[in-house]
């Protein structure tokens, strides 16, 4: 959800222990194990298929369960190497001669050996999620808003996302600059196109957040109130009070759902995939 409030993002931001985060391009193949293309999550299963096999490598290991040790090293083997089949670039990243010799150490019951060939194979795991989980995680993990519509309780069109935030947003500043400007009914008119607006907000947020909970979270009592007394201050034109409503329902409202929703929005920007 873009919001335009509180992030600007670049593709390497700094974070607060001055360290640089980059954001790697993944290869397009990758596009093909998750949705829209596949609802499979190919990718992922691969991913748990392979944890789970180190662990029944290492652990059976551990037991001096050797039968078991390598039935887990070949089956690890085997989708160790669909890596590079599903995406042809990180083919050439995979350890594939300590994985053989994984295998053989097993056989031969070499421990040390095993656990060995094991770390070096982990290590190049680890490698690839540092170089491009994150990335992984915002293109294909976050929510998708470019195809959402609402339909604007003002106009009565269907807006984008943006263009509604956009509208409420500034119905929100030409309130208080025309209460300033000392014209009370212009100030009315856009206070009241607002708060239609944020009621109108629900419609849309009710499509993920179901429950009756949800509702008394984002859209309970005290919010409830809050816009009423928001309504009477701006139908009298009290500034003070309408700066000390609209401080609540910013703090408790949109910042909850800004964290939480536009965040991965303005990373997935990165990607050029809204």
């Amino acid at each position: 959800m873009r919001l335009f409030v509180l992030f600007i993002l670049m593709s390497i931001f700094s974070v607060s222990y001055g360290k640089n985060i980059k954001l790697r391009d993944l290869p397009k193949e990758l596009s093909n194990y998750y949705p829209p293309k596949s609802e499979k999550m190919e990718f992922v299963e691969l991913m748990h298929t392979l944890s789970v096999s180190i662990t029944g490598v290492v652990s059976n290991i551990k037991e001096g369960d050797w039968q078991n040790a390598e039935k887990w090293a070949k089956r690890l083997q085997e989708n160790y190497l669909k890596i590079g089949k599903m995406v042809k670039k990180w083919d050439k990243l995979l350890k594939k001669e300590d994985m053989e010799k994984l295998v053989n150490a097993v056989k031969s019951k070499d421990k040390a050996g095993s656990m060995e060939f094991v770390q070096n194979i982990s290590k190049s795991c680890v490698q690839c999620h540092k170089n491009y989980q994150l990335s992984a995680k915002i293109k294909f993990h976050s929510p998708n808003f470019n195809k959402t519509q609402i339909e604007d309780p003002v106009s009565g069109l269907e807006y984008s996302i943006e263009d509604y935030m956009k509208a409420m947003t500034n119905d929100m500043k030409m309130m208080r600059i025309h209460l300033i400007d000392g014209q009370k009914n212009k100030a009315r008119k856009s206070g009241f196109n607002f708060i239609k607006r944020f009621e109108g907000m629900t419609q849309m947020c009710k499509d993920c957040h179901t429950t009756k909970k949800d509702e008394e979270i984002y859209f309970g009592i005290e919010a409830n109130k809050r816009i009423t007394a928001l309504r009477e201050a701006v139908a009298n034109g009290e500034l003070i009070q309408i700066k000390k409503q609209l401080k609540w329902i910013s703090q408790n409202n949109c910042s909850k759902c800004h964290n939480v929703h536009q965040t991965l929005y303005l990373l997935k920007e990165r990607f050029g995939s809204k």
